[in-house]
């Protein structure tokens, strides 16, 4: 297990996901963003289909411990975002709340199991299919 590419996978992810809020606040306003509650709906629905991706590409290509190697990508992803997080309320005294964190915590928990589990299952799939194609010939 590599450790540069689990800080890889879990910046990149991190910075998918501001990118993809930048673009939504953009497109909602930032006056409306936090009155919006399908601005709130989107900004959940991104990071999970970003986290189920990320998830499933590394249940696919990772062999050796996929889940181990998918949580602790999200480990250190959560711990980046609550590192920022911390660092706004202490140099801007940008408040947030704790239980804001909850939603997208659990729904990352479950991005992580089910993207890790289709991509284990994606890449037993295609072995199976290759398996077959070697027998025939």
């Amino acid at each position: 297990m590599k450790y540069s590419r689990i800080a890889l996978f879990s910046v990149s992810l991190y910075l998918l996901l501001i990118a993809l809020s930048t673009i939504a606040t953009k497109i909602v306003g930032f006056d409306e963003m936090t009155q919006s509650t399908s601005y709130i709906y989107t900004q959940y629905v991104l990071g999970f289909v970003a986290s189920l991706i990320v998830s499933l590409y590394l249940g696919y290509r990772q062999t050796v411990s996929p889940y181990k190697q998918a949580f602790l990508v999200a480990a250190v992803y959560w711990l980046i975002n609550l590192s920022v997080g911390a660092l706004l309320y202490i140099l801007l005294e940008i408040t947030i709340e704790p239980l804001i964190y909850f939603i997208p915590v659990l729904l990352h928990v479950i991005a992580v199991l089910l993207g890790t589990l289709l991509g284990i299952q994606l890449r037993s799939k295609k072995i199976k299919q290759n398996k077959k194609l070697l027998s025939r010939t």
